[in-house]
């Protein structure tokens, strides 16, 4: 069947197609001219940031060549440190002032002596886990040998103003700068050589020494450690997002900086390399992890590292803009500076941008729409209505009328018989359970003879002395009164998801779990009594004040199996439950009026019910018409202190004990003891006031004083009455 769409549909899906296509080209234009220009700004930044870390990275290494080229031929150089200081410190201590990117300064001579100092300016961790002092702004180390070759070490910790507040000694130390990289390397080259990136012993930082060998009397090597970290953290803030890569690495792929510390640090010292020792950790690019900037060098590299290299490169399915910048080759090796960036980070905000676009162009499109919309719609509305009251007729939604206004004449007609239907469907629901109505629409089912076996909860409520009532009433007032009064009964139920199945007379029977299943029916049941009683206390209290006589009621609920369903002929049925269980129902509303309780339930409704509510228990009944002794209790209330729906029906903090009393009575009873049950249940009266279910079993235990039971008595009453 070929697909329909309604008349003024049509007209808005080309209005609005048109609109979204012109919209949308323009959009698209709009982005790929953007693109291209945000893509040359990106790489002029790119140029910018480039050379600002190739700026940054030549300062501090030029610094450092520059202070050991200087300081190799100060005489001091070659001096030993006393025990006191050392003849280079105060140039060493001026040194590291004035540049905070340096970290140390220290001799190592050709002996085996060492002679180091080290700011702690900012190196707050490490004092913490090395224990030195708060107040240490300085640490000198010197390193030497007695006449009998025993080496000592001598740890200074000077503050501010260079006082000494912490030392310590130890001997037999181990430490032998001849063993260290940057002794070693400073023998090969006659110049300021550039050591590998590595881990310091002292801090547990990653940093790079400058060192240069002297020949003096005492020859070794002068070394200048530079912090990579205040490297990295400068590389950090020239990111141009959170996405970019900064990094400057050597010909051989290693890394001397980037733009995150953390991962650069994890990165030099594999899991088996102690970060302790000062021996160089592999730092190639490849255990960065980053894909970006490792097919970034493997392309520089294999390209021949011939100068300033820039371009675009796609790395999965992201592409990238790049660049590299070499470092003067005066340090001894060939350093690069690599920087590279999604292009994304640069097109992202302007597709944002058009994305933007496109959304306000379609806003306006459709703030444009009620113009278009409406003109279609003067026309296809009365349709519309049709169709939506139809559907809402199939969904048995009943209660709002038909009302079509139009100046079509078919269409008004065509709402005129709608409304007829719905009205009668109305009133039909008012004959038949209403959930069973619904489904019969819904689902389109044909009403069929037969029923279904199933557990119900089934209630039946009576008015107790109806017929005395009635006679003092007239007709009319009657009948307003019993229609009030089936009306807030009926609506508890409803709400309660019970099922009204008839009236008899001032009678009611309703069920649960049918037509819709639920599974917890037995509880619902108890829920609604209780909601009916509080109800019709209200109702009662109007009725007193007017002067008119109460309603009181009676209730009886059973669980049990049945037969439901549409029971009767074929040219008049009814939906109803049959069955014993039906039966005994009714039997026990009819027993509240011999025991004297209001609302009593079986054995099986009191076990099903749940644990919120409050019942006592009333022996066993053999009712009129049975044959077999069932179990009952009253129903009291729900729990004291429960909320929610069982709240306004929860009994006072005193019903526990009550109950535990009742128990103890009815316990008496059942043992036989009937002189001291008459006497528990007469102080029961007594303690807690007019109680017609206490009264019955103490004129009970009376009885039985006198006349006993037979000796196999298991605590059942007869009733031979309704």
């Amino acid at each position: 069947m070929k697909r329909c769409f309604p008349f003024y549909l049509n007209i808005v899906t080309v209005f609005s197609i048109l609109i979204t296509v012109i919209v949308s080209a323009v959009v698209m234009y709009g982005y790929r001219g953007n693109s291209s220009a945000a893509l040359v700004s990106a790489r002029q930044l790119l140029v910018r940031v480039g050379s600002s870390v190739s700026e940054r990275s030549r300062t501090l290494f030029d610094t450092a060549f520059d202070t050991t080229n200087i300081y190799v031929d100060f005489p001091g150089i070659a001096e030993k440190a006393s025990i006191h200081s050392h003849p280079m410190s105060h140039a060493f201590f001026r040194f590291l002032e004035q540049h905070p990117d340096f970290t140390s300064v220290y001799i190592g001579f050709d002996d085996g002596d060492f002679y180091l100092v080290s700011s702690l300016r900012g190196r707050e961790g490490m004092k913490r886990r090395q224990g030195i002092p708060d107040d240490a702004t300085w640490y000198t180390q010197n390193i030497g040998h007695l006449a009998d070759g025993t080496r000592y070490e001598l740890k200074k910790y000077l503050d501010a103003g260079f006082v000494t507040v912490g030392s310590a000694v130890t001997r037999g130390v181990r430490y032998d700068p001849r063993e260290r990289c940057w002794y070693k390397a400073a023998q090969v080259r006659d110049a300021p050589t550039l050591s590998d990136i590595y881990v310091f012993s002292l801090s547990g930082e990653p940093g790079i020494t400058v060192s240069r060998r002297f020949e003096s009397r005492v020859s070794g090597v002068f070394g200048v450690d530079l912090s990579v970290a205040n490297l990295c953290r400068f590389v950090r803030r020239q990111a141009m997002g959170d996405n970019s890569e900064i990094a400057i690495f050597d010909g051989a792929g290693k890394l001397y900086a980037y733009s995150n510390l953390d991962r650069l640090v994890r990165s030099i010292v594999p899991a088996s390399q102690s970060p302790g020792s000062d021996t160089p950790g592999e730092t190639g690019i490849e255990r960065l992890g980053v894909p970006s900037l490792t097919a970034l060098v493997r392309n520089f590299r294999a390209g021949g590292e011939q100068g300033v290299e820039a371009g675009e490169m796609s790395v999965g399915e992201v592409r990238y803009l790049f660049r590299v910048d070499p470092l003067p080759a005066a340090y001894g090796r060939k350093l690069f500076v690599a920087v590279a960036v999604p292009e994304e980070q640069f097109t992202g905000p302007i597709a944002a941008i058009g994305k933007k676009t496109l959304l306000v162009s379609l806003a306006l499109l459709l703030l444009s729409m009620p113009l278009v919309y409406g003109v279609a719609k003067l026309i296809s509305r009365p349709l519309i209505q049709l169709t939506e009251s139809v559907d809402s007729i199939r969904a048995f939604n009943l209660r709002v009328p038909v009302a079509i206004k139009t100046f079509i004449l078919e269409i008004r007609d065509l709402g005129a018989a709608l409304e007829t239907m719905r009205s009668s469907l109305n009133a039909f629901a008012s004959y038949v359970p209403r959930p069973l109505v619904k489904q019969m629409i819904t689902n389109d089912i044909s009403p069929v003879l037969g029923g279904d076996r199933r557990e119900l909860t089934l209630l039946f409520s009576d008015i107790e002395g109806f017929t005395s009532l009635s006679e003092g009433l007239s007709p009319e007032t009657l009948t307003s009164d019993i229609t009030e009064y089936f009306k807030r009964v009926s609506q508890v139920i409803l709400r309660t998801n019970g099922t009204v199945d008839k009236y008899i007379g001032d009678a009611v029977m309703a069920f649960w779990n049918a037509p819709a299943r639920n599974a917890a029916h037995a509880h619902d049941a108890c829920l609604a009594a209780l909601r009916c009683r509080a109800a019709l206390r209200i109702f009662n209290r109007g009725r007193r004040e007017s002067g008119r006589p109460e309603f009181r009621t009676r209730m009886g609920v059973h669980t049990g199996e049945v037969v439901v369903g549409n029971i009767g002929s074929a040219d008049r049925m009814a939906y109803t439950a049959i069955g014993a269980s039906v039966n005994l129902a009714s039997r026990l509303e009819g027993l509240n009026k011999y025991l004297g309780s209001s609302i009593l339930v079986s054995e099986t409704t009191r076990r099903a019910a749940g644990d919120m509510f409050v019942f006592r228990f009333a022996g066993r009944v053999v009712a009129k018409g049975t044959s077999s002794g069932v179990g009952v209790y009253e129903l009291l209330g729900t729990r004291h202190g429960s909320s929610g729906v069982y709240a306004p029906l929860a009994m006072d903090e005193g019903a526990e004990d009550r109950i535990r009393e009742w128990d103890v009575c009815f316990g008496l009873l059942l043992a036989r003891e009937f002189t001291a049950a008459a006497a528990a249940f007469r102080a029961y009266v007594d303690g807690h006031g007019p109680d017609r279910l206490a009264e019955h079993f103490l004129a009970l235990s009376e009885t039985f004083m006198s006349r006993p039971p037979a000796a196999d008595w298991n605590g059942e009453q007869v009733f031979d009455a309704k």
